[in-house]
């Protein structure tokens, strides 16, 4: 199935990486305000690519599970996804709403 073709408002994570080369962001997206209990913060994130003209959105979605969207339900699991596509800065948003632009390439 080409995800790109057949269902144009999503990414695959292989999808994503192969945009995030070309120049698109990864948007973190806070859906649910991080609780803290004991020494690691909870909350739902999702995470959406977005072209350089900021004009498109395509949310990451898990191919196995008939395209539902990834949700991130811990920091850490979020920022290890990141790191994992090249993101070398990590920015969470904590509050629901919020949002957190990521490039492969930024300076810091």
């Amino acid at each position: 199935m080409n995800l790109m073709q057949e269902a144009p408002n999503v990414v695959s994570e292989d999808g994503l990486r192969t945009l995030l080369a070309q120049g698109h962001s990864a948007d973190a997206v806070c859906r649910v305000t991080p609780k803290r209990t004991g020494a690691q913060w909870s909350g739902v994130w999702t995470v959406h690519c977005v072209s350089p003209d900021g004009e498109t959105r395509r949310l990451l979605v898990t191919v196995r599970n008939n395209m539902a969207a990834r949700e991130f339900k811990t920091i850490n699991g979020l920022s290890s996804f990141l790191a994992g596509l090249g993101v070398s800065i990590v920015s969470i948003p904590m509050l629901e709403g919020k949002i957190a632009s990521h490039h492969l390439y930024d300076e810091g």
